[in-house]
């Protein structure tokens, strides 16, 4: 498993659909820990929760990933 991201818990969790969306099994560590104690797990409680993805599974994980954050893919809600 490679870490593919780190970051508070709320965007982890938005990163964590997308992948999971297109097929990508995420391992999410520290996920309960961020939000009771995110201190504990890194220093000041800063970016606590990773992402983690198979070696396999790495590079479209990446491109996902800097495709949302270079504002090519969007997050829509269907009602």
């Amino acid at each position: 498993m490679i870490v593919v991201f780190n970051g508070p818990y709320f965007e982890a969790m938005n990163f964590r659909n997308l992948l999971e969306n297109e097929g990508i099994a995420v391992f999410v560590q520290n996920e309960y820990m961020s939000s009771v104690e995110p201190w504990v797990v890194t220093s000041g409680g800063l970016n606590p929760v990773k992402l983690q993805v198979d070696e396999s599974d790495f590079e479209q994980a990446e491109s996902i990933i800097k495709n949302y954050l270079d504002g090519n893919i969007t997050l829509e809600t269907e009602i």
